[in-house]
């Protein structure tokens, strides 16, 4: 089946977007962070028509929480649990009804002014998510890490960075990376009392802000990293000086990248280009003896031949901000102020 591709007009710049995990059946409902709008909101959607003669399932709004401050990040601290971080510095869970997604978001824990300088408000620019635990990153260089059970915060990291944080990753429960306005990645060890990387490295030579970084499904020491200038870089990080691998990709900043849940070869990326890219990553895994005639799984920048990579949906003229993929759904949100649902993707 050819893809298909619908697009809803929803009056508000789309910064985050996420299905709803559903046990058993595919789901229908997702949310949606606002940006760049005089009140912000995260909202509730479902894709499941009114009337059953519709031929086309257009989403439509369940619920609205608004927000204060555009919505730069969510992730999902549980099946019916969000973590949202906010550019007022704040970070809130808020959680969906299991039962009945019309009810309204109901707030569960509330962290202020996370992140700020003293008195005047500074962005919470993202956060990762694992197993309950919270890493919130911001403009004032610092790291936080929260209880998603509790509502405490575990640990601050203070001037983890002398300039803007832009992207967290967890890698394990005691260990997350970061990535600075600059391209400085660094590697924390959450148990260690200190304050000072475990490792750092450069993203790469030209000083350009990492702006999502994920790590592999299957092999978690491998991370990536999406850069402002649009290329995609890859660590091993048994040896992490430097990317095994940097590939030259989108024409403009990587917005958000995506693993598909059920088929760690298939990556899905997203631009400041309006481009929505499949990556076959396959090409990129082929084993090798490397010097000590160790299997190296991650093939050098040199030895690649042409990466697989599909246009999903014809290049937007504004940034596609955020990815979500449930099975042979993807959802992507974007600043020309609408929703896309791509069906029949084939992973």
């Amino acid at each position: 089946m050819p893809l298909k591709v619908q697009g809803t007009f929803v009056s508000q710049k789309i910064n985050k977007i996420r299905w709803i995990p559903e046990d058993y059946v595919e789901t229908k409902c997702f949310f949606t962070g606002s940006w760049d709008d005089d009140a912000n909101s995260v909202k509730v959607w479902t894709t499941e028509s009114l009337n059953e003669e519709d031929e086309v399932d257009y989403p439509h709004e369940l619920s609205s929480y608004p927000v204060d401050g555009d919505v730069t990040q969510i992730k999902f601290t549980e099946k019916n649990k969000i973590a949202v971080s906010l550019s007022n510095g704040d970070v809130k869970i808020l959680e969906v009804s299991i039962y009945d997604k019309n009810a309204p978001l109901k707030e569960v824990f509330h962290w202020k002014r996370l992140h700020n300088y003293g008195e005047d408000k500074c962005s919470c620019t993202s956060l990762d998510t694992l197993e309950g635990d919270i890493a919130t990153i911001g403009e004032d260089g610092n790291v936080n890490i929260l209880s998603g059970r509790r509502g405490e915060v575990t640990r601050t990291i203070e001037e983890a960075d002398s300039c803007s944080l832009h992207s967290v990753c967890f890698i394990k429960h005691n260990e997350a990376i970061t990535g600075n306005l600059r391209g400085h990645m660094k590697i924390w060890d959450l148990r260690s009392a200190e304050n000072n990387p475990a490792a750092s490295f450069l993203l790469a030579g030209d000083e350009l802000a990492a702006t999502c970084i994920i790590h592999h499904p299957t092999q978690p020491h491998i991370i990536l990293a999406g850069s402002e200038s649009g290329s995609l870089a890859v660590w091993d990080l048994r040896m992490n000086a430097f990317p095994t691998s940097l590939v030259n990709a989108h024409t403009a900043g990587v917005t958000e990248m995506q693993f598909h849940p059920e088929n760690p070869h298939k990556l899905v990326t997203c631009s400041v280009s309006g481009e929505l890219w499949d990556w076959n990553m396959e090409a990129m895994t082929k084993s090798s003896k490397g010097p000590d005639n160790q299997v190296v799984t991650w093939m050098p920048l040199e030895d690649k031949s042409s990466m697989m990579v599909n246009s999903l949906i014809p290049a937007l003229h504004k940034s596609i901000n955020t990815l979500h993929i449930d099975k042979g759904r993807i959802l992507c949100g974007a600043d020309n102020e609408a929703i896309y649902l791509i069906k029949n993707y084939k992973y």
